[in-house]
């Protein structure tokens, strides 16, 4: 196990969330499905884990993104078994997949650039 937070951890934690906002959707926005909400909570959502994926400053955040992504797909499957949802429902979430996973990848890779420069910054002001 290397780093502060493992692949397995953050892609598991992106499951486990992926899953939960389509559980807990008729809780938390009165639509059963969380794109159907009036307030844009569901894009909200993705936005906010692709900058906490980004913000481990590694190439692994993108498995948080990935998995809320695969958390999410695993909740629809069974929507497209009952006959609800078709391919459009997993090629929208493909989508915000896709670009929450390049978000998080910039800023991961400014999250790396950034640190060592305000810490060597840092440095410099209590010599």
């Amino acid at each position: 196990m290397t780093g502060k937070y493992p692949t397995a951890f953050l892609f598991g934690l992106g499951v486990a969330l992926g899953l939960a906002i389509w559980i807990f959707s008729p809780q938390l926005t009165g639509k059963g499905e969380p794109w159907d909400a009036d307030a844009p909570i569901w894009q909200a959502s993705w936005a906010v884990l692709a900058v906490c994926g980004g913000l481990t400053g590694r190439l692994r955040g993108i498995c948080l993104p990935l998995g809320y992504a695969a958390g999410q797909m695993l909740w629809v499957a069974g929507s497209v078994v009952a006959g609800q949802f078709g391919a459009l429902a997993w090629m929208f979430i493909g989508g915000y997949a896709v670009v929450a996973t390049a978000v998080t990848l910039t800023v991961a890779g400014a999250t790396a650039w950034l640190l060592p420069c305000v810490d060597k910054w840092l440095r410099s002001l209590r010599s």
